[in-house]
Parts: structure tokens; sequence; C-alpha cells
């Protein structure tokens, strides 16, 4: 497809050819327990496979029992060759997709609670990661753990595998020798940058040794460490000259370490953020290089080779929201690909609650053993199906029951789909949510779903339609406390700032500090800051010096409060993006306020109380209450005598949970009619 022209084009590497730039990185799943390949495991990356894609790295993959335990796929022993080649016989046997093996040791990242001692490292530094203090290695361990690289390596070729990867990234233990934050030797592997990036060089000439000359060997490098006083970007220029050196024939290129104060994945990272390391890497080397984080569409994936910022386009996430990304790209149907929405809950959040990984947009992942997009059941008999709520939970289940063959009505109060991704997509790192909508939008018209916009149910509209099930999605209204003064002018809701509808003073308070109130201070700070087009003005023509510029992307000229009954800001939003979350704020200047009620609002501010200052107020002009939403059931309750277990009710209607709760729960709904 011409759109897609370098894209799709295939690329040499030694004598592997990939059949197309885009790859897709590796990532921890939870599907290999004691680090066995398993149906589940291999059945997620058959679907990628069959999606086209041109290069699958799995992992990482341990080259020894402590390198991280039994949560990673297991490369240390032979036991695990026929599982692993298994594994690799079948993603040949269905695609042209290569498929690398991540050669992983965690070092200090090793918890010990998995590997049963104490994790090993370059210099007793502590992690902030696993809370723990690493032992140093000695030379000869050094040694030993340079050839479990190369005994891996070997294996993974045995076992089928078209290259490897080694993982010089992240923090993790190549990253640990090559930092001065960790590696405070004095011996040949410490000091200077050459000989903290021995231990590296070293390795990949192992490798190399070990599986010969003519296979491929990736590189999997952080372009920047992103930590203060470690390796900066420039260091690592210096860094990855001797690495190519050594034998390396692709470099991977990410981002920072996971104990970084810089978001490397979140929706607050800009889309291809991490292009210009790539870029970097690919210059002082020569040799080529892959593009990671935040590649959000096929369009600028495209654009990024055609300007040279690389070789290869990684694609994680999306191709866990779409495994058939590649393959609709080749098709003409772009318009088809559920998009990853940068979310995290499913995926990366669940990997740090040591849960198997899933995707909020698309619920046949960590499934696709027993279901596909390909495969999903056609109904026995069709049936008419009336879904009242274009959100997400009433879209999911309307396009399911659709694509299974139903005849489906939708009713929509408002005059657009989305409901509450509408309002979810308004905060600056949440505005890929509208994508979601785009893409739904699509599949109504194409499936031929009938759309009743600005039709608020009745119970007569949907006795009339005679339908043989009804599902309600109707969603959750916002709460409104039980305080005097929510009445007065000066009050708004949560979502009328989000909407873009309310008009704010100077001086505001927000009145609950969940997932809500942190959206609702995020927007206002994000409208009262300068944004990237008018800092990059300023910084050009050096109209502003640059700590005026970084004021002013940083600081919002609003005065924002946040009062949180709880002991904490946002405790119900994911571990992956909370931080983020927090940390804009502070650095904004907006004050939180835990163990605080409001008990009052009055027309010059909000009265609130706490143990520690007791009653007092806080002067505002604009009063948000953010405090969350109940269920919106009411028709439910109308109609359920009526059509008794033919009525379903899903979503917030049912119980306000979160966006994957919905999508999911009208995904399995339908697959019951």
């Amino acid at each position: 497809m011409e759109r897609f022209k370098i894209l799709l084009s295939p690329i040499r590497i030694r004598k592997m050819e990939i059949p197309n730039r885009a790859g897709m990185p590796s990532m921890h799943l939870h599907y290999t327990p004691g680090g066995e390949i398993t149906e589940k495991f291999i059945a997620f990356y058959r679907e990628r496979a069959k999606g086209e894609v041109g290069l699958i790295v799995i992992g990482g993959c341990s080259i020894d029992k402590t390198a991280g335990g039994p949560i990673l796929v297991g490369l240390h022993d032979d036991k695990f060759l026929p599982g692993l080649k298994k594994f690799t016989d079948e993603i040949h046997r269905v695609s042209e997709t290569k498929v690398a093996a991540q050669l992983y040791h965690a070092g200090r990242y090793a918890f010990s609670f998995l590997i049963g001692e104490q994790p090993v490292a370059p210099s007793p530094v502590p992690s902030k990661l696993t809370k723990e203090t690493p032992r140093e290695l000695t030379v000869d361990e050094i040694k030993k753990i340079e050839d479990d690289f190369a005994e891996a390596a070997y294996r993974a070729k045995r076992a089928g595998f078209d290259a490897v990867e080694i993982l010089g990234s992240a923090g993790y233990i190549i990253s640990q020798f090559l930092s001065p934050l960790t590696n405070l030797r004095n011996d040949e592997y410490g000091g200077s940058l050459e000989n903290r990036a021995r231990f590296g060089v070293e390795v990949i000439k192992k490798v190399r040794e070990a599986v010969g000359e003519d296979f491929p060997i990736i590189l999997r490098q952080g372009g920047s460490d992103f930590m203060r006083g470690g390796n900066t970007s420039r260091d690592i220029l210096e860094a990855v000259k001797y690495f190519a050196e050594a034998g390396v024939d692709l470099i991977n290129v990410t981002g920072g370490w996971h104990e970084t104060h810089v978001p490397q994945i979140t929706g607050a990272v800009p889309r291809a953020g991490m292009a210009y390391l790539a870029q970097g890497i690919r210059r002082v080397t020569g040799k080529p290089v892959i593009i990671s984080n935040r590649i959000a569409t096929l369009d600028l994936a495209e654009s990024l080779l055609r300007n040279g910022w690389g070789d290869m386009v990684n694609f994680g996430r999306p191709l866990i929201a779409d495994p058939y990304l590649i393959k609709k790209a080749k098709e003409g149907r772009v318009d088809e690909i559920r998009p990853c929405i940068a979310c995290n809950q499913m995926c990366f959040d669940a990997v740090f609650l040591g849960q198997e990984v899933g995707c909020t947009v698309n619920p046949f992942v960590g499934k696709e053993n027993e279901m596909t997009d390909d495969t999903l059941p056609p109904a026995e008999k069709q049936k008419k199906i009336v879904v009242v709520g274009a959100g997400a939970g009433g879209l999911s289940a309307a396009i399911t029951a659709a694509k299974r063959g139903h005849k489906v009505v939708i009713y929509e109060k408002k005059e657009k789909i989305g409901g509450q991704l509408e309002v979810a997509s308004a905060p600056p790192d949440k505005k890929e949510f509208a994508r979601l909508i785009d893409y739904y939008r699509g599949e109504v018209e194409r499936l031929k779903i009938q759309l009743k916009l600005n039709r608020p149910a009745t119970p007569e509209d949907i006795i009339s339609e005679k339908p043989d099930e009804v599902v309600i999605a109707t969603g959750g209204i916002p709460i409104v406390p039980p305080i005097k003064g929510v009445d007065l002018p000066l009050v708004v809701k949560g979502e009328e700032v989000l909407r873009g509808e309310a008009v704010l003073g100077e001086k505001i308070v927000i009145v609950g500090g969940g997932a809500v109130g942190v959206d609702v201070a995020l927007y206002i700070v994000d409208k009262t800051q300068i944004n990237g087009e008018q800092s990059k003005f300023l910084l050009k023509w050096e109209a502003e010096d640059c700590e005026r510029v970084k004021e002013l992307i940083q600081k919002s000229f609003k005065e924002i409060t946040i009062v949180e009954m709880l002991d904490s800001i946002g405790r119900d939003i994911g571990k992956s993006t909370r931080w983020v979350a927090l940390k804009e704020l502070s650095r904004a200047g907006v004050k939180m306020l835990v163990k605080t009620r409001a008990v009052a609002i009055e027309e010059d501010g909000v009265v609130v109380e706490s143990e520690a200052e007791g009653r007092y107020k806080i002067p505002a002009d604009t009063v948000v209450l953010a405090v969350g939403y109940r269920p919106e059931n009411s028709l439910y309750e109308q109609l359920k005598e009526k059509f008794g277990d033919h009525i379903h009710l899903i979503g917030d209607a049912r119980k306000v949970r979160k966006l994957p709760d919905a999508i999911h729960e009208g995904f399995k709904i339908a697959l019951k009619f």
C-alpha cells in the first residue's frame, strides 16, 4: 500500500529478512508460570504473527535461574527447549514473522522472594524499585554471567528463534554496569565510560561467538537513563559505539530506567517522544535502529521512517489492542484498527500487580486460545437487540452482538456517541481516549447498526421495538454531596469543567481527590499553561530564557486546591500513571489536602475540617464537585418486570467502576445472545 510504502517494505539484518518494518517489543505477560511456554502464550503471539507484524521479540527470557525468577520465560536450561521449539514452529507455521528471544538479567532489579537469594549487581547500591540492596559481583561471577548470556543465546538458536536480543536498557544489569550511579567499582569494570561499558561489550562478543557470524544480534538500548546523575543521551551516544563495534546488528532503542523521574509510556509522553534517541544512535553507529515508545498510529510510523528517524518502528500496546494492525494496513482497512488508548490499565498496571496482561479495549487478549476476532462465534439465531446508551459499555455490547449476526438498535439521549469517553479524553494525558470513540463510530456505521441519537429512551420506546434482548447501559451520573451550599452559583460539576462548559474563577477548590478530581485539576492546569507550540516559538527565537519558559510550561496561573477526605490523592488511579499525575499537579502548584472534609460551601469559599487544622475556610470563586458517580438505572427498574431474564444491566449503570469493566461487560453479555 503506497500510504505505508516504507513501513510495509522488508529489511534485511544479516541473513534474516524481516517482511516489514513493524516490530513488537518484548513485554512481560505473566503467561509462563515456572518459565514454561503455555498454550495461552503461544496463542497470544500466534494472533500477532497472523496479523503479519514483521518482528516479534519475546521475553524477558531468563539467562540463569536468578536472573529474575519463575515469572520469566525460561531460557536458562535445556528443559525449556521443547516448549520454546513448539512456540517458534507455530509462529513460523502461520506467517513470515521473525521472532527473537530477549536475553534478560535483572541484576539489582530482581526480587529476592522470586529468585530465592540476594540479588547481584556491579555494586551494592539499593534499588528504589525493589527496596533491596544487592550483593556486589566478583570478577569470576561477572564472567559467569557473561557465559550465561552466551549459553542462553545458543539455546535460543537451537529452539528455532531467528535472532536474539540482549537487554541493555531500563536499568537492568548491563545498564547497571554502564551507569555511574550503580557502578562504583574501581577495577576494569568500573570508572571510565569505556570500563563501565566493558561488561556489555564482553556479553555481546561472547554471544556472537556462541551463535556464529550469520545469526542476528539485537541490542535493546536505552537512549538515555533519564536518571539524575546517570548517563545522559550524550553519554549513551558514546557508549553505543563500543556496543556497535562489539558486533550488534540492530539496535532497539527505548527510553530510560524504571526508576526514572521522566514518564516513558503513559499518555503524558508525546507521540514519538523518544524518536530523537533512536535517530542519534543511528547516526553515530551507522547501525539500523528500531524506534520505540508511543508510536500510536501507522501514519506516524511511516512519517518517522520516511524522514530518517529510524529503520523500524515498535508497536507494543497497539499490537495488544489490535493484533491485525499490519494486516489491516496492507488491506487498506486502517479505519477498522482497534486503537490503543495508552491507558495502561490492564497491561502495564497488571504487570506491576503481578497479574496476567489483558487489554481495556480488546476483550480477546489472554483468551486467544479460546476465541479471537476471527473466531467470534456466530449467533445460532438472529435476535433483535436494543441497547440503551452509546457509551463504551453499550457500544461494546452492540458491536459484538452485530458481529455475531444480530440486528441491533441503539438509543442515545445525546447528539453523539461516546458517553463518558468524551469526558475521559479531556485531560491532556488522556487525549488518546477520543480515538476509541472514532473507532466505535466507524464500527457502528460498518456494521449498519441502527443508531437513534437525541433519543432519551422511554419504556414505551423499548416495548415498541419488540426486542428479544435489552441491554441497559445508561452509565452513571455525578454525585452531589449532601453539604450546605452545593446549589450556589459558584459551584460547578467536574463534568462541566471537562466538557469545557464551566467558566472558572481565579481561586478554584476541587471537592474530591479521586480520579475524577485529579482529571479536573489536570485539565485546568493544562488550560492555564503555555503549550508546546508556544514554548517552541519562545525558545527558537530566544524570546524568553529557558528558566522563564520552564516556569510557563509548568505552573498554572490559577490557584487550585484539591480537598480529599481519604489519606491520599488519586488512590483509584493505576500504579503506572498515578505518579505522573501527582507530579504534574505538584509541579503546577496545585495544593493537595488529604484527610480533609468539605463541610459547607459559602459564597466566598469552602469550609473544611481536618484533624490537623480544625475547621477553616479556603477562599474560592469556583468550587468543583468531583466526588464521583452513582449508577443511573431508573429505566432498568421500570422495565425489569416486563422483560425478566431478557433485560441486562451493564457498566456504570450496574456499578460504577472503570472503563475496562464496562467494555468487557458489554462484550460478555453479547456473547450470551
